[in-house]
């Protein structure tokens, strides 16, 4: 295969851990912006294709060193929106143009929680039909998986936030309750039994390295994924982590960081979904546009009711938008256009990778056992 960096000596073939690296810590953004743009082009085509966010529930039974919705964290008005109130949101949603919707909620695999969610997905794909159903509700055991997914389903976002298992454990209490093993288990069970399946990482967390970041797009190719969502770190002054806020990369770096993994993970992975997510455009007010420009193909509009929507605080400072959702996107069809993209209405953006994946399935992917 030609070599796919003209001015770095990469080749899809030669991807390591030491070039990676050094990509990440490089200064120069030109060429590599500019393969990982052709490399879209050439897979996925130009289009950005929209995601309806729905933030179904901020209840979550884990306690994430970083994550404002943290079970231990007092602060939290804690909601769970009624069925009634999400299935007007994607309604309207739908009406306007969007064919996909995520459900997004904290960790919580109880019952009654399963079964709004089963029946939010029933509805949709009785009343709706043409759409794409994205799941990003943490880990749940197979059968619950099997469940949603007949009950009309199709991709599910699980973030695996560090590949490295020992910087993986820095981040989360020492228990059964957050055990790195069962985070790639369920990612593998959710790619033999045939989800379209998105994984992602944090950036800039406090003593990172562009090796383990390295490391992250070699286990996201190796892992073949579908979709990432993946974006830099934000502190919450109601974490633990807070208080190793002043050791965390300077946001201008946080943002370059995030960039140069999108354009990478798009040469690595060229037909996948990848994201612009919320975390780039609240550091950065161009985050949306540059994460686009970097090789992102995907937005994911709030659909949220306001309501609701300031009680989802992951990290301090998150971009809140309480315009319409007409003249939400209006303007991103209008930051699109100024980069020579284009909204692509009406279409739920299926990836080619997850097509060419099913035909050749990678028998490298197997489920480990628990803990």
């Amino acid at each position: 295969m030609d070599r796919l960096y003209p001015d770095f000596s990469v080749t899809e073939e030669s991807f390591d851990r030491e070039h990676l690296a050094a990509l990440l810590g490089g200064s120069s953004d030109t060429d590599l912006f500019s393969v990982a743009n052709k490399a879209l082009g050439e897979n996925m085509g130009m289009g950005v294709y929209l995601r309806g966010l729905v933030e179904l529930s901020n209840v979550c039974r884990k306690n994430c060193l970083y994550c404002g919705l943290r079970r231990s964290n007092p602060s939290v008005r804690r909601y769970t929106m009624p069925f009634d109130e999400v299935t007007a949101v994607i309604r309207y949603g739908y009406s306007r143009g969007l064919r996909s919707f995520v459900i997004q909620s904290g960790e919580l695999p109880d019952r009654e929680h399963i079964d709004l969610v089963e029946r939010i997905l029933t509805w949709t794909n009785a009343e709706l039909g043409d759409v794409r159903m994205v799941l990003s509700m943490g880990e749940l055991p197979r059968q619950v998986l099997d469940r949603l997914k007949k009950a009309g389903a199709h991709r599910y976002l699980l973030r695996i936030e560090s590949s490295s298992h020992d910087f993986y454990s820095r981040f989360h209490p020492s228990n059964d309750l957050h055990s790195y093993r069962d985070r790639l288990n369920t990612l593998a069970i959710l790619r033999e039994t045939g989800w379209q399946t998105g994984t992602g990482v944090l950036i800039g967390l406090p003593g990172q390295t562009v090796q383990q970041l390295a490391d992250d797009l070699l286990f996201m190719k190796k892992m073949d994924i579908d979709m990432c969502g993946m974006g830099p770190y934000l502190s919450h002054r109601d974490t633990p982590l807070w208080k190793e806020r002043e050791t965390v990369l300077p946001a201008e770096r946080r943002v370059d960081l995030s960039l140069r993994m999108i354009a990478l993970l798009r040469v690595m992975i060229p037909s996948s979904n990848i994201a612009a997510t919320t975390a780039l455009q609240t550091l950065d007010p161009q985050g949306l546009e540059k994460g686009l420009s970097a090789g992102a193909n995907v937005v994911m509009p709030n659909l949220t009711p306001e309501a609701y929507r300031k009680d989802y605080n992951l990290y301090q400072g998150k971009v809140i938008v309480d315009d319409s959702l007409d003249s939400l996107l209006e303007r991103l069809s209008v930051q699109c256009n100024a980069i020579g993209r284009k909204v692509m209405m009406g279409n739920p953006g299926d990836p080619q990778h997850f097509v060419r994946r099913m035909n050749t399935p990678d028998p490298e992917c197997e489920v480990i056992g628990n803990d």
